[in-house]
């Protein structure tokens, strides 16, 4: 099971120091404070956004006011990319996690600077399609997975690549919602990734004592390549 399978390249990871510098010269910088709002859900004004410092989180919020998190993104990251190319309206929430500087380039403006230099759209293809395996993957484990090799599998997706800690930070209450198990199920299946020696649950996270453990697990357990 190859890790890279699960952690996507940021969008600025494609491009090379001067062609980051024209992109972020093309937008406007916005600083936020944590838990401020970037977008909410239905937005419709059409643009790309990149996470210049800093991180942001990305979710739903549910009939019963429950919010559903669906992903961090970390510096270099981008989101807004399908306003960009539709007119689909924003299909999330996302906020600062953390102080965290975001810019934002108008859709137009991004169309012309592709024209321009085509890089800036292969770029913005290759790091959407890497999300889109992801969500892929996520969807996978939520259909066919027996329960903990279910849990394991969106802890090993959602866990930040280094230098960050192997840590998801996570409430357990969050994290059953997001994978939409209750929270017993959620305690059951953290309590045997516990007892595996896998995970270690701290207060708001969950830290991996050893990835490369994790997916020999996983693969055992489920046959995955």
């Amino acid at each position: 099971m190859d890790l890279f399978r699960f952690r996507p390249q940021p969008f600025l990871s494609f491009l090379s120091d001067d062609q980051i510098a024209r992109l972020k010269a093309a937008g406007q910088r916005r600083k936020l404070s944590d838990g401020q709002y970037i977008h909410s859900r239905g937005d419709t004004d059409p643009g790309l956004s990149i996470i210049e410092s800093g991180a942001a989180r990305a979710g739903i919020y549910g009939a019963d006011g429950e919010f559903i998190l669906t992903s961090f993104l970390g510096a270099g990251h981008s989101f807004g990319e399908f306003t960009v190319f539709t007119e689909l309206p924003l299909s999330h929430d996302i906020s600062a996690v953390g102080p965290t500087t975001v810019i934002r380039i108008p859709s137009r403006t991004f169309l012309e600077l592709g024209a321009a230099e085509p890089d800036y759209l292969g770029a913005l293809m290759r790091a959407t399609l890497m999300r889109s395996h992801i969500l892929l993957e996520m969807l996978h484990a939520i259909r066919i997975l027996p329960l903990v090799p279910r849990v394991a599998k969106f802890l090993l997706i959602l866990t930040p690549p280094p230098p960050a800690k192997p840590r998801v930070r996570f409430k357990q209450a969050d994290l059953a919602a997001t994978i939409g198990l209750s929270r017993a199920s959620m305690n059951r299946a953290l309590t045997e990734l516990e007892n595996l020696r896998i995970i270690k649950r701290n207060y708001g996270a969950i830290e991996m004592c050893d990835l490369d453990m994790l997916m020999a697990w996983l693969k055992r357990e489920t046959g995955e390549y």
